[in-house]
């Protein structure tokens, strides 16, 4: 019998020798093949979920015991190395959560405070303005330094890193006595919160696997992705009763306590044996690398493009509600806390209703209700000032079908990047901040005069979403971008 046949019966398995490698199967069998989304399904362990995705680095023993098929049963094959993995608590979850919901609340809490802090400085509105552009640069490059360097040293330290230099930040903005300073030390709060946001994905993408891993994004989206949303409001809340210093110095106190939380609770979670070495060009070399998987840039854009479309609700919103509509601050608020409880509330049930449904289900419907909002705004734009029983209602399904798309879009686009999860985590930051800070321009071309560019903005965000989302299901098909044995995609 050829070595590289498979036995029909027990006894055909003797008269070969009983040996795997010398009469099961050749020595060297075809590694995809034997992976276990490849195996029969009454084959696969009990715990896998149907919809499961492959992960590039994933070794084909990764979700429990590999079994090769014969006719007479499965075989179990003898694993040389099973990683040991850290159980992700919700205490865990907490810390990380909160870490990455700093960056955006310094972003937006101290809004509000802008004409406080021109007032004090003795500055001009768009000096002050600046701030918040010195924050996004210094956001943007703690991303692009934090993914590949935790890439190489690990997540733990560099973590630390960042929360030490968005503490020293918040600290100084706090303490500045003038408007340089005062960009300075945003400056440098932005990099903390950049290696922040960047990280605390990470570790969670290598600590958790398959269907957890989309819950644990789904219940970090729920309650991180509200932060943007709501920070302007708690800023405003603050300033009622305190001066805008106490923004800067919540901040602090948030940091304080989320170092804290990593230095008693969170392990280091890449392996020595899977960091990377080399300098600036291996991370362009990774950067390439990774947008040249098609599914990773697919469900990034995906992400990106929902970001566009939201942060042309969050710019224009104040305006319509208030100005168009004729509403008081008082509804505009109300408003704008139901619609982020939707969307969290949203996220949680995704988190529960991936176990049972393939991420793409749940994100298939996020972008169809985000359709048929963006669609009434611009149908009742393009006939004049659309009504309040129109625009209500669509801010509030526009907003909350983002809690199944974000958290679902982000790891299936993390799937794909395992093997480089903080360079991975820092494109998917960036792809969200760039596209979510090129909608406001493109709102405010009316003013508040037209709902119109909104509306289009809109449209224009989830027509190209959707779009990825069709190629990146394209990928998904059998024989295109699939995993080959060593890792990387077909």
């Amino acid at each position: 019998m050829p070595s590289s046949s498979v036995p029909r019966s027990a006894s055909d398995c003797s008269a070969s020798g009983g040996s795997a490698s010398g009469g099961l199967v050749s020595p060297t069998p075809d590694a995809e093949a034997l992976r276990p989304e490849h195996h029969p399904r009454h084959l696969r362990p009990a715990d896998e979920a149907p919809w499961r995705e492959p992960r590039l680095d994933e070794p084909p023993t990764a979700t429990g015991p590999m079994h090769l098929p014969t006719l007479t049963g499965p075989l179990p094959v003898v694993e040389d190395h099973v990683e040991q993995r850290v159980r992700v608590t919700a205490l865990m979850i907490a810390v990380l959560t909160t870490i990455s919901a700093i960056g955006p609340l310094a972003t937006d809490m101290y809004i509000p405070a802008f004409p406080q802090v021109a007032q004090d400085f003795a500055a001009t509105p768009a000096r002050i303005q600046l701030t918040l552009t010195a924050f996004f640069l210094g956001a943007a490059g703690g991303q692009v330094v934090a993914g590949p360097l935790s890439d190489r040293l690990g997540r733990r330290v560099p973590l630390l890193i960042g929360l030490v230099l968005t503490l020293a930040g918040s600290v100084g903005c706090a303490l500045a006595g003038s408007a340089d300073m005062m960009l300075l030390m945003r400056v440098l709060q932005g990099v903390g919160g950049g290696f922040g946001m960047v990280l605390a994905r990470a570790v969670l993408i290598d600590l958790a696997h398959g269907p957890e891993l989309f819950r644990i994004l789904n219940i970090m989206q729920g309650i991180g992705g509200v932060a943007p949303i709501i920070a302007p409001l708690l800023g405003g809340l603050i300033l009622a009763i305190a001066p805008w210093h106490t923004v800067f110095w919540v901040i602090a106190g948030m940091t304080l306590i989320s170092t804290l939380g990593v230095l008693l609770v969170i392990p280091e979670s890449l392996p020595v044996d899977r960091r990377h070495t080399g300098g600036f060009r291996q991370f362009l070399r990774n950067v390439g690398a990774l947008l040249r998987r098609r599914r990773f840039t697919a469900y990034l854009l995906v992400n990106a493009f929902s970001a566009f479309a939201l942060m042309s609700y969050v710019s224009a919103s104040t305006f319509v509600v208030q100005d168009m509509l004729g509403y008081g601050p008082t509804i505009y608020a109300l408003m704008f806390a139901l619609n982020s409880t939707g969307m969290m509330s949203m996220a949680f049930l995704s988190a529960r209703l991936v176990r049972t449904h393939h991420p793409r289900q749940l994100i298939r419907v996020g972008l169809g209700m985000v359709a048929l909002a963006g669609g009434a705004l611009l149908t009742a734009s393009l006939l004049g000032t659309p009504p309040a029983w129109v625009v209500l209602p669509a801010f509030f399904v526009l907003v909350t079908a983002q809690g199944l798309i974000f958290g679902n879009g982000g790891a299936l686009a993390a799937q794909q990047a395992v093997d480089m999860a903080g360079t991975g985590s820092a494109l998917l930051g960036l792809g969200f901040s760039f596209a979510a800070s090129s909608a406001a321009p493109l709102v405010g071309l009316a003013g508040s005069a037209s709902t119109l560019p909104m509306s289009l903005t809109i449209v224009a965000g989830v027509a190209l979403s959707t779009l990825m989302f069709v190629l990146a299901g394209r990928e998904d098909r059998p024989g295109r971008g699939a995993p080959t044995a060593d890792g990387a995609p077909a």
